[in-house]
């Protein structure tokens, strides 16, 4: 999917953009079980006793509490971490940067994951991300007897659940509903003061080549909303999609965003969609490896993103309505 040339740099990149595609192909192609839609938020437990319901739909055992987790997505750690769990990890994917997994072991996720390999780890709960895991893989982990979890937040409501239900899975003496509710009350204070009268369209540039932006089925997506701005693209079955440059331009938006490393606004000058005169959009480049990470760590970037929202749109555009106003 990415050039065979690309220098070692350009590896963690090409893995996102591929997570990205993987992600839009398997939102596209189906209503299949290894897409059905997430529980609630609020809802933690399924009826049958001693289990939670995952982000695949599928019944997981709660008992015994794991104490020893392989967690194989960046926003998975970042929950169990958050959940004061961080001594029950003993594996963690590539791409789990939170300075408490430096010494851990990592295991590939993307684009295969070893069962072999987890299953030398000995652990008694495997944590996997939903849109890079095939229903192949998923069959084999079982078969090897061992617990698994698909976790795949969609909404940064989602969050707090999943900070419930895995809280009912890992030995910790954290409290998750205490933790979830801090989630939630510093989102609402995040969201509250970004309510505007009028939402600016904006276009994000998930990728260059091909151009690939923001569908309505990501937890990205709700950030943008989150800041008060209006996606020019909704794709509602998708987490990305790949467009034109001409349905950009006839989107007109008012903002475009890159979130690709080293992107500039070349393309989009050139094009007149991007400029400085009156009615021309904006440029705003905000790479920010956090905004794609349903964990409570994304809240942070979630507040940058907002900000730089507010600096990149013209005064008139950006008026927000506050409590009380």
């Amino acid at each position: 999917m990415c050039p065979s040339s690309e220098r070692a740099r350009l590896a963690a990149a090409c893995t996102r953009l591929g997570a990205w595609l993987l992600g839009a192909t398997l939102a596209v192609v189906g209503a299949s079980a290894a897409h059905a839609t997430p529980p609630k938020a609020h809802t933690v437990a399924s009826s049958a006793a001693d289990t939670i319901t995952d982000d695949r739909g599928r019944l997981v055992r709660t008992v015994p509490r794991a104490k020893r987790v392989v967690a194989l997505a960046p926003h998975i750690t970042e929950l169990v971490i958050a959940l004061g769990a961080a001594n029950r990890l003993v594996a963690v994917d590539p791409h789990s940067d939170a300075p408490e997994a430096a010494s851990l072991a990592r295991v590939a996720a993307y684009p295969a994951v070893d069962p072999e390999r987890i299953l030398a780890l000995s652990p008694d709960l495997v944590m996997v991300w939903g849109d890079g895991l095939s229903q192949t893989t998923l069959a084999r982990l079982e078969a090897l007897g061992l617990r698994v979890f698909v976790s795949r937040p969609l909404t940064l409501d989602d969050v707090g659940g999943a900070i419930e239900r895995l809280g009912m899975l890992i030995a910790t003496t954290a409290d998750p509903v205490a933790i979830s509710r801090q989630f939630r009350e510093r989102l609402s204070a995040i969201t509250g003061r970004h309510v505007r009268s009028t939402e600016p369209s904006v276009f994000v540039q998930l990728w260059e080549t091909p151009l690939i932006t923001l569908g309505s089925r990501s937890v990205m997506a709700d950030a943008f909303k989150r800041c008060g701005a209006r996606n020019v693209f909704s794709f509602p079955d998708a987490g990305s999609q790949r467009v034109s440059p001409e349905a950009v331009m006839l989107a007109a938006p008012q903002l475009v965003v890159s979130t690709v490393s080293g992107a500039g606004d070349t393309r989009w000058r050139q094009l007149g969609l991007v400029g400085d005169r009156p009615g021309q959009a904006r440029f705003l480049s905000f790479v920010d490896p956090l905004l794609e990470r349903p964990s409570p760590r994304m809240l942070d970037s979630l507040e940058r993103l907002c900000a730089a929202i507010d600096s990149a749109l013209p005064q008139a555009a950006h008026r927000t309505r506050r409590s009380g106003d």
